[in-house]
């Protein structure tokens, strides 16, 4: 018989996917206000930073106090889509509504030519 996650684990998970759910609340505005700020806001990047942080903390604190591994890849996988979630709403562009800037490209000011090498050794 396959090892079933237990249920008391599973229930822990999803309530602690509502605190975490609730930890991105409290440091970020809706994804929606993210998404109509400017294109990496330094502000949103470091708020989205300390709501990571602090949700992985509280998911690992509890997961060890219930001596549960499901419960942690539950809460986990909803860290994991809550954040790619805001991480992407900080890089879209709200005047092009696409990640890439109005140069065409995401990182427009950082991207510099390759050099050009050439055969000297004829």
């Amino acid at each position: 018989m396959p090892n079933l996650p237990n249920r008391h684990a599973v229930e822990v998970g999803v309530l602690v996917t509502f605190g975490n759910l609730l930890i991105f609340q409290h440091f970020m505005p809706s994804v929606t206000d993210v998404r109509a700020a400017d294109q990496f806001n330094p502000l949103a990047e470091s708020s989205e930073r300390t709501a990571l942080i602090v949700a992985t903390g509280f998911t690992v604190l509890v997961s060890g106090f219930v001596r549960s591994f499901d419960t942690f890849i539950i809460a986990g996988a909803a860290i994991v889509g809550i954040d790619f979630a805001f991480k992407h709403a900080i890089a879209v562009n709200p005047d092009t509504n696409s990640m890439t800037g109005p140069g065409g490209s995401i990182d427009g000011d950082n991207v510099h030519p390759l050099p050009q090498y050439e055969d000297v050794a004829g």
